[in-house]
């Protein structure tokens, strides 16, 4: 789905490139003593992906269960230290989330990569 899908409509992210990321697996852990402490952490690290691409973004959208749990700013894009293959962003929350109550199951429906593209 394009990023102009009618969940977006009327908010600041109509039409704008978004990378959704599933955040699912991790995102319940996240503050377990081996958990990666925040959602946003969750979101930004360890995604097999096209760092070209990704560069192109406008925002990041975390996804876990079926809900929009953080949006965020990408700054930059780099190969991860600790994966090998695998990118992160440094970025920056944003705080106003207008899609936070939508159902966003459609993001990821019937897909096994974490990682979708809505441009």
């Amino acid at each position: 789905m394009p990023a102009n899908h009618p969940i977006f409509q009327g908010t600041f992210l109509f039409g704008k490139k978004l990378l959704a990321v599933n955040i699912s697996k991790n995102y319940q852990e996240r503050h377990a003593p081996d958990g990666r402490g925040s959602t946003y952490e969750c979101a930004r690290k360890y995604w097999r992906l096209s760092k070209k691409r990704a560069e192109d973004v406008d925002y990041v959208i975390a996804v876990a269960d079926g809900r929009v749990v953080g949006i965020y700013r990408p700054k930059s894009w780099s190969a991860s230290k600790e994966v090998p293959g695998k990118f992160e962003f440094e970025g920056e929350k944003i705080r106003e989330n207008p899609v936070a109550a939508a159902d966003a199951l459609w993001v990821f429906a019937g897909r096994s990569n974490p990682v979708r593209y809505m441009d």
